[in-house]
């Protein structure tokens, strides 16, 4: 009896945390809602920020490649818009979600606002802390930056 009542419990255990679980698209799609529309699209499970790149490419208002010798502008030029999107390849989104909190970045010679986002390594890793800090270092990754709504 004992056996049996530990085993339900497990099981039942174990199908809740499996019911609350997201997959990694809907992690993604949950953390860009309102910015990047993923209506009629199906988000590459393995790497879904692949699919943000192209859906953000379509349908953002600008586009930039980050480098260290534009990151002032690209600061000063993410306050005239409502999002910020900044995405390293294939494996890390972000957007800046405060102007007013920054951090000077050696890095990058420039402050870097606050941000949050995910890194895909061994699964998506949820992060909130200064850009530089999710975006990485100043390298030859290329970084896209992609702005929704003219303020």
């Amino acid at each position: 009896m004992r056996k049996s009542y530990l085993t339900l419990t497990l099981t039942l255990l174990i199908s809740v945390f499996s019911l609350s679980a997201q997959t990694q698209s809907e992690t993604i799609k949950t953390f860009l809602s309102g910015i990047v529309s993923f209506e009629n699209v199906s988000v590459d499970e393995g790497s879904p920020i692949s699919t943000v790149n192209e859906l953000a490419a379509e349908q953002a208002d600008k586009i930039m490649v980050l480098t260290k010798d534009n990151v002032i502008d690209m600061v000063a030029e993410a306050e005239k818009y409502k999002h910020c999107l900044i995405t390293v390849r294939n494996h890390t989104v972000a957007k800046i979600t405060d102007h007013l909190d920054f951090v000077q970045s050696g890095s990058w010679g420039s402050v870097m606002p606050k941000g949050e986002g995910y890194v895909a390594k061994g699964g998506l890793n949820h992060k909130v802390d200064y850009l530089n800090n999710i975006i990485g270092s100043a390298d030859a990754q290329e970084r896209k930056v992609y702005f929704f709504g003219k303020k």
